[in-house]
Parts: C-alpha cells; sequence; structure tokens
C-alpha cells in the first residue's frame, strides 16, 4: 500500500460534536485543519501537511481531551508525517503515544493494533534503536498466540520478531529460534517454494553469515534465489538483495567468479541506471593507521575511480578529505576490494568512470 495513501486510510475524521463556545470552536478548527491536511496530503505537500498535523495535535487534548480517540488519531497523523520525512526517532515517539492512549481506552487487540505496533518496531529499527524495536515485536507476537491466530498469521510475526532479535545484538540464539519457527511454518501452510517461505530462509542465511559460516550462508542464499526467481517479477529488491548478500558471502570465500555472476546479475536485474554514488554491493572497512589510532586523528577520504565490466574497483584516486596522508593507503585498499554492479549499455557490460566515495575514519567515542 503506498505510504501517502496508508496516511490517508489510517487518519479518523475528527467528529464536531454540540457543547458550547470556545470547545466548538476549537473542534471546528480541528476539522477544518483536517479537511487542509488531507488536501495538502493528495497534493503532495509534505511541508504543509506537517504543519497542519503539528496544528491539529496541538488543539485536540483541549478540544477533545488527552486521552481520546480524536488525539490519538492526530499523534498518529503526526507519527506518519515523520515516518514520511524519515525522521524515524520523532516518529517512533508519536507512534508510541498513539499506542499508549489506545491501551488506555482499552481498544480492541485487532489486526489494526497490531500493524501500529509493526510501524513503532519499525520506526525505532529505522533509528537504529534495534532493542526498543524488539518490545514492540514481542507484544505483537504475545497477543497473535492469545488470538490463536492462524499459522500462516503467526508465522509472519515469528518472523518479524526474530528479525528484530537478529538486529538487536547478543541475541542470535533467541532470533533464530524464531526464525526457524516461521520457516517451519510457512513451508508447512504455504509450501517450501513460496515466497514467504524465502523469506524466512533468507533470515536463516543472514544468521549463518553473521556466524561466519559462509558455506552454509551461500547454500542457503541460493535456495532463497532460485524462490524468489521463480515468484516474485524481475527487478523485484529481494531478487536484489539477496544477489547483494550472495556477492558478499562468495567475496568472503574467494569465489570471484561466483562473485561475478552476481553483480553481473544485480546489473541486468536492477530497474534503475547506475549512480555515481551508488552503494557497493559489497563494502569493506578500512582498517585504521596505528599511527592515527595512537595519536587519537581522525579524518576523512573522498576518492573518485571506475567501475569496470565486471564490478570491480580500477584507478582510485584522491579528490579531497582531511589528513589525507595518514588514510589514503588504507582507504585506497579498502576501496580496491569493493564490488559494484556493473552499468549496462544496449545490452552490454561496460566500465564506468568517475564513482565517487567517502571513506571516514572516526575514534569510538
Amino acid at each position: 500500500m503506498p505510504r501517502l495513501f496508508l496516511i490517508l486510510f489510517s487518519s479518523i475524521t475528527l467528529l464536531l460534536s454540540t457543547p458550547v463556545s470556545a470547545e466548538v470552536d476549537q473542534k471546528a478548527e480541528v476539522n477544518r485543519l483536517y479537511t487542509e491536511y488531507k488536501t495538502q496530503l493528495r497534493a503532495k505537500n509534505i511541508e504543509e501537511a506537517l504543519k497542519l498535523a503539528e496544528n491539529m495535535y496541538a488543539l485536540t487534548p483541549d478540544a477533545y481531551g488527552k486521552k481520546s480517540k480524536s488525539h490519538a488519531t492526530a499523534a498518529f497523523n503526526l507519527a506518519q508525517m515523520y515516518d514520511l520525512m524519515k525522521r524515524s526517532m520523532v516518529s517512533s515517539q508519536y507512534y508510541q503515544e498513539h499506542l499508549d492512549i489506545l491501551d488506555d481506552l482499552k481498544v480492541a487487540r485487532d489486526e489494526k493494533y497490531l500493524f501500529k505496533l509493526g510501524l513503532l518496531s519499525d520506526a525505532y529499527t529505522n533509528a537504529g534503536k534495534y532493542i526498543e524495536a524488539v518490545k514492540p515485536r514481542r507484544r505483537a507476537l504475545k497477543i497473535v498466540r492469545e488470538l490463536k491466530a492462524s499459522d500462516a498469521v503467526l508465522a509472519e510475526f515469528e518472523l518479524a520478531m526474530g528479525s528484530a532479535y537478529y538486529l538487536s545484538y547478543g541475541n542470535f540464539k533467541k532470533a533464530i529460534r524464531h526464525i526457524n519457527k516461521a520457516a517451519d511454518l510457512f513451508s508447512k501452510t504455504l509450501g517450501e517454494h513460496h515466497f514467504k517461505t524465502g523469506g524466512a530462509y533468507f533470515w536463516q542465511a543472514k544468521y549463518y553469515l553473521g556466524l561466519r559460516k559462509h558455506s552454509k550462508a551461500a547454500k542457503k542464499f541460493e535456495t532463497v534465489l532460485d524462490i524468489y526467481l521463480n515468484e516474485l517479477p524481475a527487478g523485484d529488491e529481494r531478487i536484489l538483495q539477496t544477489h547483494a548478500f550472495l556477492v558478499n558471502v562468495y567475496e568472503k570465500m574467494g569465489e570471484k567468479e561466483k562473485s561475478n555472476k552476481h553483480c553481473i546479475a544485480v546489473a541486468v536485474e536492477r530497474p534503475t541506471d547506475f549512480d555515481r554514488e551508488i552503494d557497493p554491493l559489497y563494502k569493506v572497512s578500512p582498517t585504521y593507521p596505528r599511527s592515527a589510532l595512537l595519536s587519537g586523528k581522525e579524518g576523512h577520504i573522498i576518492a573518485e575511480f571506475t567501475v569496470d565490466e565486471l564490478g570491480q574497483v580500477k584507478d582510485i584516486k584522491t579528490l579531497e578529505g582531511k589528513n589525507v596522508k595518514a588514510f589514503e593507503k588504507n582507504a585506497h585498499k579498502a576501496l580496491s576490494q569493493m564490488r559494484y554492479a556493473p552499468s549496462i549499455k544496449d545490452g552490454k557490460r561496460i566500465k564506468t568512470e568517475g564513482v565517487l566515495h567517502r571513506v571516514t575514519f572516526e575514534m569510538l567515542k
């Protein structure tokens, strides 16, 4: 569902009641703002829509009460706006307020409520607050179990729980328990070759990669890729992501030919043209120079290079940077090991010159 439509769909109309004077005026103003808010959203005037959402949020406590459904909706709309603007930490605060009000009002723990718990978890994840993201996922899974949902539905929440644990450092054992449960449930209800089963296998492969069991990870990612290629349309993000992980794992295994194969596959599948600042499929972290580490020196290198027909980095040169002499050698070494999807023109792979990448060296605070 498109994000813009989601915002409009999720917004609950704020109804006027008929008390006297100031309260009536406040409610009328909230309704006027809401009408204009929807208009600005449809026109994709995001900044204006945000201002209107903020104004509604400020007015609803006095007009309807701080623990009212109307204020809960105002908080939700504001969360969605900040989500749309990729200000995830702020959006998580308003999603949390929205859910807190619903809890006070003892609303039904239904599909909509579970969906909103997912939004809160996603906001925390996008903000890099991985431990916080676990809490709403755990709560949602508990509710789904209490509702005795079907195995297919339970599998979705088991996988969401497993992926949240995976991202919260130190919870690998908990993660794989839920991921394996999801894989079993999906396989039983939808079949081994369904794309949702493939999604659970994908997280199993990531688990093996995290443990540096590269051979097992490669085998599982190849299984996922076969499922996705049969089940999903060409260019689907999940196919591209799986190719990228296979580039990663084969590079770690030193199997260049297999890595080349998947670099090229991304180039063929990729729906957009090569961007000079595109992220690499395989990224190498540079070694911090010992002399700079001992002296507390920080810096960065902005480099320009060519990506050849196999997605390899060639002809690296430094354009600018801070403390270039201290960091240039290590930055170039890391860049030389990175892999990209090559460009394709008129059906043929070509080299791409002038690709840019910034390598930053910072001390842990």
